[in-house]
């Protein structure tokens, strides 16, 4: 019976251990580059997974416009 209980124990803590926790209590969501050229010609690059801290400075970061060029990220 203590060799079944430290067994069931065993594998709980090494579930528990393969278990990424972080990326269960972070938020996450998808992120697009838009370009903006200024003549009404927006092109969108693919939706990028992104969570935590790496999603937040991405819907943090201002808008970036080198002449008429305005690139900024869309995260939903």
């Amino acid at each position: 019976m203590k060799k079944r209980n430290l067994l069931i124990a065993a594998v709980v803590i090494f579930a528990i251990g393969l278990l990424p926790a972080c990326d269960l209590l972070e938020e996450c969501g998808k992120c697009i580059f838009v370009t903006d050229d200024g003549s009404g010609n927006v092109s969108e690059g693919a939706p990028v997974p992104l969570c935590g801290e790496t999603l937040k400075e991405r819907q943090d970061q201002l808008p970036v416009t080198v002449g008429t060029t305005t690139t900024y990220w869309e995260c939903n």
